[in-house]
């Protein structure tokens, strides 16, 4: 294999290797930006910093499509354009080294390598390679310190906290974070592990397939010189309808406690918060909306449920308690009638 024949191209064309304390500035702050600003990472300090202070880094040429930081998985190698100020630890760093330590793992014999990060390459196609960009690029945001905010154009209004590299795979992350919680999803992008795929599947099940699938048509379509951005906005309410209808409606069926109703309405009060809308929709026409609507009445009707319930069986055990006690009063009246005698 030629490296260097496959490098130039697509445009990259390697210079020297950076020298060690201008790798050890990388990594240090790389390292410090994503451990300070995620929480799932506040104890990975060590490990993260000599991941990347072990990585081959090296000054090139780099085409401008690729920004001025580029990761080549087959060698392993980050390039950074010549002209970079390497002080400057912006979203294309973060992002590219991010990559890294998700290929990290195919140096590390103890794992597998058919994975990077949520991505993994199974013999005829992948799996999760745009939902793996989407959030590679979510946690870049967050190291960068950018919260969730509300974005719009003249067709949507969406949240994200990308507004300028993949602002709907991350506007649709994000909602899908909200729901099931951010640990594992972090974790398998680091580490390359199955975790993330696995909640996915129990949470959405049939329909996780789908909802993966249309990150990478929005990928596809994201990265082509014509891009549709009519054609990305339909698959994302497409996709969004997805995440909240499956979410939502399976969830309702498994409460039991308040607590769980009370932690599912929050939920569904935070979601509404950050859910695309196209801006033309009327509130009829309004699908989320009238989901929404639907889901508070379920909501209710499982809380008057829960509670009956609970009501009949408190009832059922001061009842089983009051008899039990007045057996226990005659038992004691006649025992002591008959020591008496």
């Amino acid at each position: 294999m030629n490296i260097s024949r496959d490098l130039e191209k697509i445009g990259i064309f390697p210079k020297e290797e950076l020298r060690i304390e201008e790798k050890n500035r990388i990594a240090r702050d790389v390292t410090e930006k994503l451990c300070s600003n995620l929480k799932e990472l506040y104890d990975c300090y060590n490990e993260l910093y000599m991941r990347l202070f072990n990585c081959d880094m090296y000054y090139a040429d780099v085409h401008e499509k690729f920004g001025d930081v580029f990761y080549y998985y087959k060698n392993n190698t980050i390039y950074i354009d010549s002209k970079k100020d390497i002080s400057n630890i912006d979203s294309y760093m973060i992002h590219e080294t991010i990559h890294y330590l998700q290929n990290f793992s195919k140096i590390n014999k103890d794992k597998e390598s058919n994975r990077a990060g949520i991505c993994q390459f199974m013999e005829f196609k992948l799996f999760g390679l745009g939902i793996n960009e989407a959030i590679v690029q979510y946690i870049t945001a967050k190291a960068l310190g950018n919260k969730i905010h509300r974005i719009n154009n003249e067709a949507i209004t969406i949240a994200t906290n990308s507004e300028n590299y993949y602002k709907y795979m991350t506007s649709l992350v994000g909602q899908i974070l909200l729901l099931i919680g951010e640990k594992e999803a972090i974790e398998s992008c680091l580490n390359s592990t199955e975790n993330f795929e696995n909640k996915l599947y129990n949470t959405f099940e049939e329909n996780t397939d789908k909802i993966v699938k249309n990150f990478d048509l929005i990928l596809e379509e994201n990265n082509k010189n014509d891009r549709d951005e009519s054609k990305i906005i339909e698959i994302y309410m497409q996709t969004q309808e997805l995440i909240y209808t499956t979410y939502f409606t399976k969830m309702c069926k498994r409460l039991t406690t308040i607590k769980e109703v009370d932690t599912e309405v929050e939920k569904l009060e935070n979601y509404s918060n950050i859910v695309g809308r196209l801006l033309e929709t009327t509130i009829e026409e309004d699908k989320f909306k009238n989901f929404k609507k639907d889901m508070e009445s379920k909501f209710l009707k499982k809380y008057i449920e829960i509670n009956k319930n609970q009501s009949r069986n408190s009832l059922t055990i001061v009842y089983k308690n009051f008899i039990n006690n007045l057996w226990n009063k005659i038992i004691s009246f006649f025992q002591s009638k008959i020591i008496k005698n």
